[in-house]
């Protein structure tokens, strides 16, 4: 929790940003949900502030406070509804791995659907950033090398060259994999 759910005055953000109902970031600016008291922001992949915010039930519907605890009581309520009163799925069968009711499908179609441009905003952060680690480390290399040369410096150990361009093959191999993930995503944007 960023903000405490029971504050008194409406949560802001320490860059000067405006913050935006999570979900509600491709909204016409006058339709978007006012930020008042005892909403909270939302924390990005890492766990800083993000531009987002949900109010206290949102926080309360994702992270219920018992663990074990159905996320939405109105799925549970859904999930035992008798046959033929709006229930698609059969409620005898279908169950989460804690034997509790599993969410309708028609519910997570809408959380997702209303999740996933925040989703989206949050991984091209994190590749920006990822971008940018990887030009400021070529710009660090060049510069050392620049030096080394300019002092007549010897090269570094062999063991030491050889240890860091292992760990970059691999940090390049998951950049490469991530980028056939993305164009996988992409491919699904037009179907979802």
């Amino acid at each position: 929790m960023l903000e405490h759910p029971d504050a008194v005055r409406p949560p802001e953000s320490d860059d000067g940003t405006s913050l935006v109902c999570y979900g509600e970031q491709d909204w016409a600016e006058k339709d978007r949900t006012a930020i008042t008291a005892g909403m909270v922001i939302a924390p990005d992949a890492e766990g800083r502030p993000a531009r987002y915010i949900a109010d206290k039930e949102w926080f309360d519907e994702l992270f219920p406070v018992a663990l074990g605890t159905p996320a939405s009581a109105a799925s549970k309520d859904t999930a035992n509804a008798p046959a033929g009163t709006g229930n698609t799925a059969d409620a005898g069968t279908a169950t989460t791995t804690h034997g509790e009711a599993a969410a309708d499908p028609r519910d997570q179609l809408a959380t997702l659907r209303r999740e996933l441009p925040a989703r989206v905003e949050l991984v091209e952060g994190s590749y920006l950033k990822a971008v940018d680690a990887a030009h400021v480390l070529m710009t660090d290399f060049e510069d050392a090398h620049r030096l080394r040369v300019q002092l007549g410096e010897e090269p570094l150990l062999a063991e030491q060259r050889i240890e860091w361009m292992e760990k970059l093959a691999k940090v390049r191999a998951a950049a490469q994999a991530s980028v056939t993930t993305l164009e996988q995503v992409e491919a699904l944007i037009l179907k979802v």
